[in-house]
């Protein structure tokens, strides 16, 4: 008989101290007393990454006692375990400071990213290693190396920071590797974010990562489902911390919920669900604290909720965007001018989110935080583009986005005594092709306010007039948190 697997994907707060674990050990005997092999992906302890990637941007400056307050967080960690660690946090603790050095020396060359990627994989490194320990105590558990298991994809430019730092992996099956891995202890335990560059050496998925490398090896291993164990229940119709009326939504097909993830929720990566859509794998989404009560699940459309209910699902906030009006007066005289426009963009390593054109004008908008983009890469962008066009740069804005079936409709149901618009600019509109989500690029200054009005009037006046569909589940607060 084939085994059957589940991978279960642990964030950052869900590794960072006693209690979780024990959770993590308590949902993995819990799976195999159900018949399944289990798979553990576990993220790098919070706070970890970030403070790896603040040493490794001033990487020339850095002091030993920054070094070291890395490693007595895992000793902290270690402890509460009750397992010795030691071993592994010099370890770690040598190859950092090795890293640390070697970016320092690489500055301006590509040797830096590759430096910069296996420095970040430390955290994770770390925080499975230790939770081996831990978990052996009580199961029968192995350590797996995820870079054993995922190679990155060729870039067209492999030295870039793309290359290293956001790379991408190919979906599908791997018979060899779940055989391999079947003829292992029933639980295993792998680092997320990872994956081995072409090149050698380590890549990264990007932030966030950890998410993609539970789809790619549910994928790999022809898992039942993934489930995703965060500080939350699952997505809501909007932030939670912005608008407090926000809903739990209870089921959202694949495509929904890549709009949400594209447009700003946080709860799960566009990657991940972008893979586990390829091989059809669903997603539930599970708070930790509260582990018998079952949150969001991303599913084939038809699957768990009504294929043909239409209306906005969620209103989202898309921050760190910078929007770039290219203006050419002469642009159907111009033939090939976005072709050039788009080569240039290109060729600086940075994808495009949205564009919008017009007669004399383009407008585009870049995701800040996925290409890695300071202000320094941005106005370097605006010189070069500057030679086909005039350039104007709003370096912070931040996208609206309004992600449901039917979406071309829904700016037409506002409130027509609704005045946003006539008193703040709306520096682009960008609708899908695909009738599921309607952007829209102001101020960051002036998003939280926008986002309100186009919650209550598009979800909130619908749910109070009775129109509450089975997707809407309870708001945040009206959630049972009971472990």
């Amino acid at each position: 008989m084939k085994d059957r697997w589940l991978v279960l994907k642990f964030g950052g707060t869900s590794v960072s101290g006693r209690r979780q674990w024990d959770t993590i050990a308590t949902l993995a005997r819990r799976r195999l007393d159900d018949g399944n092999r289990v798979l553990l992906v576990c993220s790098a302890v919070s706070g970890i990454t970030n403070t790896l990637q603040t040493l490794g941007d001033r990487a020339d400056r850095f002091e030993d006692g920054e070094v070291t307050a890395i490693l007595d967080r895992h000793r902290q960690l270690s402890g509460e375990l009750g397992v010795d660690a030691e071993d592994l946090v010099n370890h770690a603790g040598g190859e950092i400071k090795r890293l640390l050095k070697k970016i320092a020396n690489a500055w301006g060359s590509a040797d830096r990213y590759a430096a910069t990627a296996s420095l970040l994989s430390f955290g994770e490194w770390l925080s499975t290693r230790i939770g081996e320990r831990f978990l052996k105590q009580s199961l029968a558990l192995e350590w797996v190396d995820a870079r054993e298991a995922l190679q990155a994809l060729n870039e067209s430019n492999p030295a870039s920071k793309r290359a290293w730092l956001s790379a991408r992996c190919r979906c599908g099956p791997d018979e060899t590797l779940a055989n391999s891995w079947a003829a292992m202890e029933p639980v295993l335990i792998t680092q997320g974010y990872v994956a081995a560059h072409p090149a050698g050496g380590t890549a990264l998925l990007g932030r966030g990562g950890s998410d993609t490398t539970a789809a790619l090896l549910a994928s790999r291993l022809g898992a039942g489902h993934i489930e995703i164990w965060t500080d939350v229940p699952g997505l809501f119709s909007a932030d939670p911390r912005v608008v407090p009326g926000a809903r739990l939504l209870q089921y959202v097909s694949y495509d929904e919920a890549l709009e949400m993830a594209a447009s700003g929720a946080k709860v799960v990566h566009s990657r991940c669900i972008r893979a586990a859509a390829e091989s059809g794998i669903p997603i539930r989404i599970h708070d930790l604290e509260n582990t018998r009560f079952c949150g969001t699940v991303i599913r084939t459309d038809g699957e768990g909720h009504k294929k043909d209910v239409e209306g906005i699902r969620g209103v989202l906030c898309q921050a760190q965007m910078a929007v770039l009006l290219l203006q050419n007066l002469d642009t159907r005289e111009h033939v090939g001018f976005l072709a050039r426009v788009f080569a240039q963009i290109s060729e600086a390593g940075i994808s495009i989110d949205l564009v919008a054109t017009s007669e004399t004008t383009t407008t585009v908008a870049i995701n800040r935080a996925s290409n890695h983009l300071d202000d320094a890469m941005l106005e370097t962008l605006a010189e070069k583009l500057r030679d086909q066009c005039a350039v104007t740069v709003y370096p912070w804005c931040s996208g609206i986005n309004l992600v449901g079936r039917g979406a071309r409709m829904a700016l037409a149901t506002i409130d027509p005594e609704s005045a946003f618009f006539a008193h703040h600019p709306l520096l682009m509109l960008s609708q899908s092709a695909n009738d599921l989500c309607i952007s829209l690029l102001v101020h960051s200054e002036n998003a939280g306010q926008l986002l309100e009005m186009l919650h209550g009037e598009l979800i909130s006046k619908r749910i109070d007039a009775g129109h509450r569909a089975e997707i809407f589940g309870p708001t945040w607060q009206d959630i049972p948190h009971l472990a």
